[in-house]
This record gives C-alpha cells, sequence and structure tokens, in this order.
C-alpha cells in the first residue's frame, strides 16, 4: 500500500469515528463536495494540507480529536473521542480540544529540549517569586553549568540544584562572601522567598533559563 492509499484509510478511520460510516451522509451534513472526499478516500488524488485541516476541524465540531501528523503521514495519537482524555471537563468540546492539542505539544518540545540538550533540566515553577517573567505553572528549562563554570550564571534567571535535593528558581548573584552566592527572588513582594545565601560548596548546578512554556490548564484544573 503506497503514502497515498495509506492516508485514504486513516481518512476513512476518522470519518467512521466522527459517527459517519456513509461517505454521502457526512459530505452533506458538513457541506463538503462528495467528489473531492470520493477521490482522498480511494486514493485517486492525495489529500491536500488545505483538506487535511478541513477533516480536522470537522472532527473537531463532534468531539473527535485527530491530529494533522497522524491524519498526513500516519505518525502520533490515533484519532479518538476527546472524552477518552478527559471525560468530566465541563467547557465547551472544541476549547478542550485546543487545550490538549497545546499540551501535547508542549510535551514534544520537553523531549525535544531533553533530547538536544545535554545535561539539561527542566521543571516548574511553583509560587510567584519569578513575576512578571514567569507565572506559578510555568515551565523553564536549562542546561546545567557545573564547579567553576557556575561563574558563567551569575546575574541570569537560573534553575539552581543544591547538594541537598532542593531546587529553587531566581537570580543568581555573587555574594560579597567568599565562594558564595545569592539566588534572589524577582518579585519583591513575593509570598515565598528562595534560598538566598549559598555556598558555592552547597550548589550543584546552576542553569540558566533557557527555554520557557506556560502550562495550557482546563478551566476546571486552573479554578483549583
Amino acid at each position: 500500500m503506497d503514502s497515498r492509499e495509506k492516508t485514504a484509510e486513516r481518512l476513512k478511520v476518522a470519518r467512521s469515528l466522527a459517527g459517519y460510516g456513509n461517505r454521502k451522509d457526512f459530505c452533506t451534513h458538513f457541506d463538503l463536495p462528495y467528489d473531492t472526499l470520493d477521490a482522498w478516500e480511494r486514493g485517486k488524488n492525495p489529500l491536500t494540507l488545505k483538506g487535511a485541516k478541513r477533516i480536522i476541524d470537522i472532527l473537531k465540531s463532534v468531539g473527535v480529536y485527530c491530529s494533522e501528523n497522524w491524519l498526513m503521514k500516519g505518525e502520533g495519537l490515533s484519532p479518538r473521542p476527546l472524552k477518552e482524555f478527559i471525560p468530566d471537563i465541563e467547557i465547551d468540546l472544541s476549547d478542550s480540544l485546543n487545550l490538549f492539542e497545546k499540551n501535547i505539544t508542549l510535551a514534544t518540545e520537553i523531549s525535544t529540549f531533553t533530547t538536544l540538550n545535554k545535561d539539561s533540566i527542566i521543571t516548574i515553577i511553583k509560587d510567584d517569586s519569578m513575576l512578571p517573567f514567569y507565572e506559578k505553572g510555568d515551565y523553564v528549562g536549562g542546561v546545567r553549568l557545573r564547579g567553576d563554570d557556575i561563574i558563567n550564571a551569575i546575574n541570569k534567571k537560573c534553575i539552581v540544584e543544591f547538594l541537598d535535593g532542593h531546587i529553587t528558581i531566581g537570580q543568581l548573584q555573587k555574594s560579597n562572601k567568599s565562594l558564595s552566592y545569592k539566588v534572589c527572588t524577582l518579585n519583591k513582594s513575593a509570598s515565598k522567598k528562595p534560598k538566598t545565601e549559598a555556598s558555592s560548596l552547597e550548589i550543584v548546578s546552576a542553569a540558566p533559563i533557557l527555554w520557557h512554556r506556560t502550562f495550557f490548564y482546563t478551566t476546571k484544573e486552573s479554578e483549583k
């Protein structure tokens, strides 16, 4: 089976999951030219990117998740009802699909960042100490500097790891004390202050923040 035929089979699977076993009914309901869909599903004509986006939008409208990557290339998650992922969300399904797709993208970015950057670290902002740059719930990542290289992180916003396993996020500054640093908050009215004085012997690594993304919570999650 060539790539065009495989795409045609995937398109038929997606249509069936939307509840339309009959091609003509599907076209009539969603105002899609029958001859166009027929040619795609029989492999006579290749599915275009514009056509794939139209199909994905249609599937979204009936609560079925389908990614462009899967439909065009057969890669990633196969299509399925959105409720298999989030059964109890009380918001519009199209909004839920958008949130889900954004979070899938976030997971992919995290995987790519850690793969491309040796000795990388990613963590989540847990308080308001880094406002206005980073909010609670944001993801940040960087590449660890160790030993004498830690000095290259001075005056940068960093993820700092301590010998006792504690991790904090703040701006690393040189202390007046010898071989010592300060980890400073950026939000002066923060409800929680990061660990301030830290000797170089206590610091395992300091990773200047190179990557930052917001996690897209659902309405229900964000209210918790």
